[in-house]
């Protein structure tokens, strides 16, 4: 039997919603507010969720271009294509917080605060790096400027491999198996902190998903017609698939959620793209109540602005603490014991303050993404459309899947 084809058009919008809903746990992770939020396990190992985001991306990565990935002028295509995607909201972003160190700088407010602009992390030399986005291939000690972005880096670098493969050789199984097996092993050698790897392996983190996710999309391309969709949507009139496929999705979500609070910074957490990968190749089908969920216009939205979310969100987190002050001329920082004994300074005088501060810092960040998405995302898209010109035709029908890291894709 033929492997199955999605029809034209079709979109996996209950995976762009996964990738919506991941975008803002990663917010509420990076930002510590006095709050039973900040305690959660779920958002203290939400830096976790950038491995969806690099499953997912090789799952739509693979699927809109793995049959025209043939020639050096289709890589030329799919490469400018990636950059109109991931690249204009980069730059502005980037720009956006050297024009926010320019003012520190000018005001003199971080020098008093003890904090030296345009050093570290906001080094002159690493926004040479950022803009090469090279910043992430161990060149530096540190993140750097927007620190969200390493994920982009790393993510460019794998577009480029996966091309180059594609196009050289062919993307085999055997690869996508050796990927799976070599770079948990290789992590575990590396890493002292699980999958937490960032501006040092995080391209080896990367790759690992990103094969995974092509690995997914050839096991669900690889099912017969008949098989499949007895699978996912069940037969025609029955109710007793739909609600089957409901029971593993809840299943998947709850796999998720536990594993994610549990897993930490140990060695567990090198398994997270394995558990992403069950959850893309479930809800990639659609067929249960929780995507019917997804699919509803909230989720959509939040998985439209999922690349705007990720990236704009780390300028949010640091300035409202500075704007408030500055506006209410009180300082919100207080000390808090962690259960490790570990004492850490959290912004709030209390839970319900800082509960309220956790909304102001993701309902800012929505605002700043759907702003970004209009007036940054879209046009850069529309640009390197126009630059790569006509596409090539495929030699299978591809969907219009939207595609991107982190999303796209951290």
């Amino acid at each position: 039997m033929p492997p199955y084809q999605a029809p034209a058009g079709a979109r996996f919008e209950a995976l762009d919603a996964w990738r919506g809903v991941c975008a803002c746990f990663v917010v509420l992770f990076h930002f510590h507010g006095y709050s039973p939020i900040y305690t959660s396990p779920l958002v203290r190992n939400s830096y976790l969720f950038v491995d969806f985001f690099f499953v997912l991306s090789g799952f739509v990565i693979a699927w809109n271009y793995s049959a025209r990935l043939d020639s050096w002028q289709a890589l030329k295509r799919f490469l400018i294509l990636r950059v109109g995607r991931v690249y204009p909201l980069h730059v502005f972003m980037l720009f956006c917080f050297v024009a926010y160190e320019t003012v520190k700088l000018a005001s003199g407010a971080a020098r008093v605060a003890g904090a030296q602009p345009f050093t570290g992390g906001t080094d002159p030399v690493a926004v040479l790096t950022n803009l090469l986005l090279v910043q992430s291939l161990n060149i530096h000690d540190t993140l750097t400027w927007n620190g969200p972005s390493w994920s982009i880096s790393t993510e460019w670098w794998t577009y480029v491999l996966f091309a180059l493969v594609a196009v050289l050789v062919g993307v085999r199984n055997w690869m996508l198996l050796a990927v799976a097996i070599a770079a948990p092993l290789l992590l575990l050698q590396l890493s002292k902190t699980g999958m937490d790897v960032t501006y040092d392996w995080g391209l080896i983190r990367c790759v690992f998903g990103f094969a995974l996710g092509v690995a997914c999309c050839r096991i669900y391309r690889g099912l017969p017609v008949p098989a499949q969709r007895k699978l996912l949507f069940g037969a025609p009139g029955g109710s007793t698939r739909p609600a089957f496929m409901t029971l593993v999705e809840l299943i998947v979500v709850a796999a998720v959620v536990l594993f994610v609070s549990f897993a930490g910074k140990n060695n567990w957490s090198l398994l997270a793209p394995f558990v992403f990968s069950a959850a893309v190749l479930v809800f990639a089908g659609e067929g249960g109540a929780v995507s019917r969920l997804f699919r509803s216009r909230p989720l959509k939205w939040l998985g439209q602005l999922s690349y705007s979310i990720y990236l704009t969100h780390f300028l949010v987190v640091i300035t409202v603490p500075v704007l408030l002050k500055r506006v209410f001329h009180i300082d919100l920082w207080t000390p808090f014991a962690l259960a490790t004994g570990e004492t850490v300074q959290l912004y709030g005088r209390d839970n319900a303050q800082g509960t309220l501060l956790y909304l102001l810092v993701l309902a800012a960040t929505l605002a700043f993404s759907a702003f970004t998405y209009r007036w940054v995302e879209t046009p850069g898209r529309e640009w390197s459309r126009r630059w790569a010109g006509r596409p090539m035709p495929a030699r299978a029908v591809e969907p219009a899947a939207s595609s991107g890291g982190q999303v796209p894709s951290p």
